[in-house]
């Protein structure tokens, strides 16, 4: 059996269930809908019931894949008094974070995994990056003068929400105007730039989409999810594959999702996310980023419940 964590908004996970469950049983646990299942971890192991009754034991289980654990909205407001959904959904988003970590330590944990190497912030990315691709200078400040020249865009390091779920996307910033008593993340803007290129790395696997860049527009990701464009099938040259691969392997990570600003003279990294969504590059799985996730997936579940 294959334990799948996630949540019940996450549309990646809908579109992979088919591919997964047409190769083995699979146990979906929503963390969003925590309050429907049952469950009992102990020393010796762990008994886990979905709504339905379903039962998924620690000895039955032969991966563990964690595809979005996280709850609509990510984050709660909390007021001065506290906030006891917010203490409950921690404790539980703990109580399965100590799941994963067992099963690492058992060599369960399929695709997404701790790096040998620590974690990779974003800072560390860009470091890493800097030894194959061009990456844009960028400056993290705090009470320092702005070290880079115009244009420059702002980003963030995290997710946290500013408050009543909104979020900071990736936006163009006047530097004479930033209130430096505040955090910043900058980073000089591709002004040349002709699409984004957006990468999913499947343990040495690469699928490749492009989005055309709009005149104004900075984050590709509010025109996706507004529904305004479509990410296409692009072709990376030789060279670009083998240097993604190259820095990957660096990272010691089985899965990441790699962000890059396409310019006349190349591409031009941005970041990546370990665990990115992936559901928009290959919806239907014509070029087999499923299939590849699926196939990493089910050889650690061999290791450990053989065919």
């Amino acid at each position: 059996m294959i334990l799948l964590l996630t949540n019940s908004r996450d549309v990646t996970t809908d579109a992979l269930m088919p591919h997964l469950t047409a190769r083995a049983e699979v146990f979906r646990f929503n963390i969003d809908l925590w309050r429907d299942y049952s469950w009992n971890i102990h020393p010796d192991g762990f008994e886990l019931a979905d709504p339905t009754g379903r039962i998924c034991t620690e000895s039955s289980t032969g991966a563990v894949y964690e595809r979005k654990v996280m709850f609509d909205p990510p984050y709660i407001d909390i007021p001065a008094e506290g906030s006891p959904e917010s203490w409950l959904q921690e404790e539980v988003r703990l109580i399965w974070s100590g799941l994963k970590d067992i099963a690492f330590h058992e060599g369960k944990l399929a695709l997404i995994h701790p790096s040998p190497y620590g974690t990779w912030y974003k800072m560390r990315q860009m470091r890493l990056a800097a030894a194959y691709f061009p990456v844009p200078d960028w400056q993290m400040l705090h009470r320092s003068a702005v070290q880079l020249a115009s244009p420059i865009v702002c980003k963030t390091n995290g997710v946290q929400p500013l408050g009543k779920g909104r979020h900071l996307t990736v936006s163009k910033v006047d530097s004479a105007r930033l209130d430096t008593q505040y955090p910043w993340f900058l980073q000089q803007m591709v002004s040349n730039a002709v699409a984004d290129v957006t990468v999913a790395y499947v343990a040495g696997k690469l699928f490749a989409s492009e989005l055309p860049c709009q005149s104004g527009a900075v984050d590709s990701r509010v025109r996706t999810f507004n529904g305004a464009d479509s990410w296409q099938p692009c072709e990376l040259s030789r060279d670009e594959q083998q240097r993604i691969i190259a820095m990957m392997q660096k990272t010691g990570l089985s899965f990441a999702r790699l962000d890059f600003m396409r310019t006349p003279q190349g591409l031009q990294f941005l970041e990546f996310n370990p665990n990115g969504q992936f559901v928009w590059i290959d919806y239907h799985n014509e070029r087999g980023l499923y299939t590849a996730i699926v196939e990493e997936i089910m050889r650690i579940h061999r290791k450990h419940i053989p065919a």
